[in-house]
């Protein structure tokens, strides 16, 4: 008993493990509310624990629980050394070096994530630390909302001044760069919570905060009117409601109570009071708006521009920050396009192998989950190509390397405790008498 105890108390003292938390509490933060210019670089409070995190793993004794993980390791390990590497044929080599900080950044928080996020109970608190953050964030885009002024950066620009004029409304970006990117946060943090709401749990205090989080994170998304945002978490919804009848789970009641709980607030509002509603309905008609007024002339010129880019270096990566040059400073606005631009080919089939696996995986094993994450998680997997083409870039999105870390981690969760149970009934089965062991065999 002592010596469990001194496990235990040895987990959670593990330094590794405290690094990661303050990693993951960092994502909620950015890089734009808390930071200090140093040189070329700027150092905020993501980047520091990339940096401590980098060596934590680099120089760590503990394995990784799985192969699947160590995959993952040695092929972002590869991505970094490219990276580091084709800074010396980048177009322009401040900005390569300024955009390869960004990816070591992110990829030391997956490697955290994925080593030391290794349990359901430290999922447990990953979520509520993305639950809490991201009410801190909305926080700050209800207040740009209702006041119709940027609250950190309060620089408006040309651009996003004559949006605002055009659709008549100031779309919230709290601390991200521009409401597109913060829209790509709310859209997946949305899932996110959903999903962890479908199984009531306890303490309740948490489950009510879960639920405020969610409704938050849903009305500054829609204040956003990207189409983009809006578009990836409706259909994420559709497909986990498909993944949630067509596999057996124990959340289906609540998944029905849901429906019928949106139902009647949705004619309760209508009887007592319609003002909510009308604003609401104001909200997504932007959306509808902004479409009408805007054309795809010039997402496509991009698209255009940087495949011919691409196919002029035969599929090979031009480096950190490359994408900007064919476009003259503009972003692709496509993760998968600018994977390919910057880093090859070979970069891109790997990150989506990477989701292809963590997809199946977690579909394989996730009948040993008592909650619905397993669904959602799959469902944002589907959705990620279509949720990544509204934001300038998501590479610099801690986010986003939160949200990838967190599906490997969770795959091999459900892998191994799926393993974890085929052992014990195994072993269960060894230690019956031989008299049992045809009957078991066997049935009649």
């Amino acid at each position: 008993m002592y010596q469990i105890r001194q496990e235990s108390l040895k987990s959670k003292l593990d330094w590794g493990y405290i690094i990661t938390l303050f990693a993951i509490a960092s994502v909620f933060l950015g890089s734009t509310l808390i930071k200090l210019d140093v040189s070329f670089f700027q150092l905020y409070p993501l980047r520091f624990f990339g940096f401590v995190g980098f060596f934590i793993i680099v120089f760590t004794s503990k394995k990784w629980a799985d192969p699947f993980l160590q995959g993952f390791y040695r092929f972002s390990l590869f991505f970094l050394i490219l990276g580091l590497v084709s800074i010396i044929w980048a177009p322009n080599v401040d900005i390569a070096i300024r955009e390869f900080g960004i990816l070591q950044t992110g990829i030391a928080l997956s490697w955290l994530v994925v080593k030391y996020i290794d349990t359901e109970d430290k999922v447990e608190v990953l979520i509520k630390i993305w639950i809490i953050g991201a009410i801190f964030i909305n926080l700050i885009g209800l207040y740009e909302v209702t006041h119709q002024q940027y609250l950190i950066t309060t620089e408006v620009g040309d651009k996003i001044e004559r949006l605002a004029m055009r659709v008549g409304f100031l779309a919230p970006r709290s601390i991200f760069v521009n409401q597109n990117n913060y829209a790509f946060f709310n859209s997946l943090t949305a899932l996110v919570l959903f999903g962890k709401l479908m199984k009531r749990y306890r303490p309740f205090i948490w489950y009510a905060i879960n639920a405020f989080s969610l409704l938050l994170s849903l009305y500054v998304l829609i204040s956003s009117y990207s189409r983009a945002a809006i578009s990836s978490f409706s259909l994420g919804v559709i497909f986990f409601v498909i993944f949630s009848v067509t596999t057996p789970n124990s959340y289906k009641s609540n998944l029905l109570k849901l429906g019928i709980l949106l139902i009647i607030t949705f004619i309760g509002i209508i009887v007592i009071n319609d003002t909510l509603l009308d604003a609401l309905i104001n909200k997504l008609y932007l959306v509808v708006e902004k479409n009408e007024v805007t054309t795809d002339d010039a997402r496509v010129n991009i698209y255009t521009k940087s495949l011919n880019y691409a196919l002029d270096n035969m599929g090979f990566g031009m480096g950190p920050g490359s994408s900007l040059y064919p476009l003259e400073g503009i972003p692709p606005h496509n993760f998968f396009l600018q994977i390919l631009v910057e880093y090859g080919l070979a970069i891109l089939i790997g990150i989506l192998f990477i989701l292809y696996k963590a997809f199946n995986r977690i579909g394989r094993y996730q009948k040993v989950i008592s909650n619905a994450l397993p669904s959602i998680l799959r469902s944002s997997i589907l959705v990620f190509p279509l949720m990544a083409v509204g934001p300038s870039s998501i590479i610099g999105e801690g986010v986003f390397w939160l949200w990838l870390s967190f599906i490997i981690a969770y795959s091999s969760i459900s892998y191994r405790k799926s393993q974890d149970l085929i052992q014990e009934a195994t072993q269960k089965y060894v230690n019956l008498p031989g008299s049992l062991k045809p009957s078991v065999l066997q049935p009649k």
